[in-house]
């Protein structure tokens, strides 16, 4: 396993232990569905390593068996984990954002993605073989919406003078930043696939630095923010 993997890995549990702390001290509910979303984040990615554990060779029977099974790969477990994300963010902006009109945005674009990823796995039957087609690019395209009409409140209200105070801003920024600097590097992702080792190994390492500079975000989101709430 790549040591890059091993410190995403770290700085996810750190972002959700952050934001754990923050919430027992601050009992912020509309916090709390994030919180409970970087847990989700720590689960899948520790279950989501048993991928490397079957590039070894072993003679279990159960071992065998998970091998040569449908989920002998992780792809199905990733193509919940961006399912679940891209409803998990729709909530958490449904409770942050006040403005009825955005609200009826947010829901809308929720029930197009899930009607969309549901009709697709059905008709295709590809589940557990790969996720849906530009995946990456659309949950850019999703959360570039919400974090522009959680901008747009922002700049139109009394809480722009304070918006340093906000967890929700450093949230927003962080994801915004990831999904913008991430989404070219998926678009050339069949090139992970091949024979490659110069792009595969840029790719761990522009991976951990991104995700390290995404999960810092939310760390200090937290931990900065938790002394303005005690005020």
């Amino acid at each position: 396993m790549p040591i890059s993997i091993v410190a995403i890995h770290i700085v996810e549990l750190i972002a959700a232990l952050a934001g754990t702390y923050y919430y027992l001290r601050t009992k912020d509910s509309q916090m709390r569905i994030f919180i409970w979303y970087l847990w989700f984040v720590v689960f899948v990615e520790t279950l989501g390593m048993y991928a490397y554990l079957l590039r070894n060779n072993y003679d279990y029977y159960w071992y065998i068996w998970l091998k040569n099974s449908v989920i002998c790969t992780n792809t199905w477990l990733y193509s919940i984990y961006d399912f679940v994300s891209i409803i998990i963010f729709g909530k958490f902006y449904l409770r942050i954002i006040e403005s009825q009109s955005s609200k009826i945005i947010i829901k809308a674009i929720i029930l197009l993605y899930a009607t969309f990823t549901i009709l697709y796995f059905l008709i295709s039957g590809t589940f557990f073989e790969k996720s849906i087609p530009y995946d990456f690019l659309l949950a850019t395209f999703t959360v570039l919406i919400f974090v522009i009409l959680y901008y747009k409140e922002l700049l139109s209200s009394n809480k722009v003078l304070f918006f340093y105070k906000l967890p929700n801003f450093y949230i927003s920024s962080g994801l915004l930043l990831f999904f913008l600097s991430t989404s070219p590097l998926f678009t050339f992702d069949t090139y992970f696939y091949e024979v490659n080792k110069s792009f595969v190994e840029f790719r761990y390492t522009y991976m951990l630095i991104v995700n390290t500079f995404l999960y810092s975000c939310f760390t200090f989101a937290f931990l900065y923010t938790i002394q303005f709430k005690k005020e």
